[in-house]
């Protein structure tokens, strides 16, 4: 033990200090991991559109193809628009199931997810 409760006090202040600069720095961290996980999911899902996008409009090219073979071309390309319409639709009326609950769970697992909770042992 040290003589001087003066000391004590003081190395108890400086454990403190060096604690709380550990605690910021696990905190730029963590803050720097969930915005890296954040901004790359978001590159992934504009490429992965940017590469959809003319996929889909060659497999409506080619569903108006097959309405050709049936039908007026004209009809065929306005049938065709249609069931985009349709599908837009469907997207706008179930848009909180399709995409606001996945997007929403996923951002509150990716900020509120506390990994030191998960690997600290406790100590009884």
């Amino acid at each position: 033990m040290k003589p001087k409760f003066t000391e004590e006090i003081q190395e108890l202040l400086s454990q403190s200090i060096n604690w709380a600069k550990l605690e910021v720095e696990y905190l730029k961290l963590t803050a720097a991991e969930k915005l890296i996980i954040l901004v790359s999911m978001m590159v992934i899902g504009i490429v992965v559109l940017i590469l959809l996008l003319p996929a889909f409009l060659m497999f409506l090219f080619a569903l108006a193809q097959v309405f050709i073979g049936f039908m007026p071309v004209a009809v065929a390309y306005v049938c065709v628009g249609g069931i985009v319409l349709v599908l837009l639709g469907i997207l706008v009326i179930l848009r909180k199931q399709l995409v606001i609950n996945p997007v929403a769970k996923f951002i509150s697992k990716v900020l509120l997810d506390n990994p030191r909770n998960k690997t600290r042992i406790s100590k009884k």
